[in-house]
């Protein structure tokens, strides 16, 4: 007998058309020892599913049948083919969480830095379920609720017009659960949002607590005020001031610091957001400065001690 007979190791497909370069499932132990973040996903989808219809499934993602399968914020599409001349579409739709439940998941997340070291590195800690279910949201970070109504999560549908979960749906599912595990941070995106934004806010709401909200994030204090502006027409003559002579350049006073006059010239952005672009913008001008004066304090040190000892 040949290895297809352990029952989580699908089989080769019956004349299906061939598809070249589609999308294989290589999961050596096939569906068995899957972790955490898919393994509640794929038991589910088995539950439901019809035991020959989910080998034969299985089948078609050994010997990838499926010609695309993108994943995008809430959903996975796939193109499935079988033995109709045109491959099937396939999506599964995921429960989004709402604004509310996020700020509640990234006020979590924030509350440990070892979170955001891990997503750094596509890394998802297991605590990560602990901590997202301590907060009690409609819905798990591993959906495992499959079905063809509207509350399901996901919901299962296909272009074949067979029950649900089919064939199509289930080579959709085996390459999934493997493409959870390789990349478990993707159950943030279908749940609504990647791990890039999802790392922006876990810093910005970091920053905040640290920091405090008008430190973070100020507006310039001179942004609204205008009366330190000229035009710029009336300063074309003082644009170049080199003296009479080079030396007499550092003796020259030195015209008052308008802190951000560029920000203060643009004035409030038109774009929208829970921090304004302009405050944002200050802090970063800021922390650079203050980061380029004390990187050429140490410079100057360093070149001073080096000196002496010479």
């Amino acid at each position: 007998m040949t290895q297809w007979n352990d029952s989580s190791r699908p089989r080769p497909p019956e004349n299906p058309r061939r598809v070249i370069g589609g999308f294989k499932f290589r999961r050596k132990q096939g569906t068995a020892q899957l972790p955490w973040t898919t393994a509640p996903f794929f038991a589910a989808i088995a539950a439901a599913t019809d035991p020959d219809t989910l080998i034969e499934g299985g089948s078609y993602a050994v010997s990838g049948q499926t010609v695309s399968f993108p994943c995008t914020a809430g959903r996975v599409d796939a193109s499935v083919q079988g033995r109709a001349s045109r491959p099937y579409a396939v999506s599964m739709t995921f429960v989004q969480w709402t604004p509310e439940e996020w700020d509640r998941v990234v006020q979590a997340l924030a509350a440990e830095a070892v979170f955001s070291a891990r997503f750094l590195v596509g890394e998802m800690p297991p605590t990560v379920e602990s901590v997202i279910a301590a907060l009690t949201l409609k819905e798990k970070i591993v959906p495992c609720r499959p079905g063809i109504k509207a509350s399901s999560d996901p919901v299962l549908k296909c272009s074949c017009g067979l029950a649900q979960p089919c064939k199509h749906v289930a080579a959709v599912s085996h390459l999934f659960a493997e493409r959870l595990e390789a990349e478990p941070l993707l159950l943030f995106l279908i749940r609504g949002m990647g791990v890039e934004r999802l790392l922006e806010r876990i810093q910005e709401l970091r920053t905040l607590a640290t920091r405090g909200e008008n430190h973070a994030h100020p507006l310039p204090s001179a942004a609204t005020d205008h009366s330190l502006e000229a035009p710029l027409e009336s300063l074309l003559g003082e644009f170049w001031r080199p003296g009479q002579r080079l030396h007499l350049l550092e003796s020259r006073p030195m015209q008052a610091h308008a802190p951000h006059a560029i920000l203060r010239r643009l004035g409030a952005s038109p774009l929208g957001g829970r921090f304004p672009l302009v405050g944002l913008l200050a802090t970063i001008y800021d922390t650079m400065r203050i980061r380029g004066i004390a990187l050429r304090d140490r410079e100057r040190t360093a070149i001073t001690g080096d000196s002496a000892e010479k």
